[in-house]
């Protein structure tokens, strides 16, 4: 498969957006926290033990979530060129 400069244009230009808006996500996300947390303060619920711990974390520091931030992305990115790829040869076969 032969990628086009513009694509890879389009997937840099979308992870420089993403390291920058991952700042601006910290600066609000910790001192204010998000919907869920204020609903639970607001009812004077305490937040439990967890269930289960998930494999990868974001953890609490910029480098950590940039990281597991970026692993999403390529994952995701790589399940839609599968499930394209799939879909072309599905297509391509109904054609024949």
């Amino acid at each position: 498969m032969i990628f086009d400069r513009k694509y890879l244009k389009a997937v840099i230009g979308i992870i420089l957006v993403f390291c920058v808006g991952l700042i601006f996500f910290f600066m609000f996300a910790e001192p204010y926290g998000d919907g869920l947390e204020k609903t639970m303060e607001n009812a004077e619920v305490e937040e439990g033990e967890p269930n289960h711990n998930a494999p990868l974390d974001y953890g609490g520091d910029y480098f950590a979530a940039l990281l597991m931030g970026l692993l999403g992305f390529v994952i995701v990115l790589c399940c839609i060129l599968i499930f394209a790829k799939i879909m072309r040869k599905k297509d391509e076969a109904r054609n024949h």
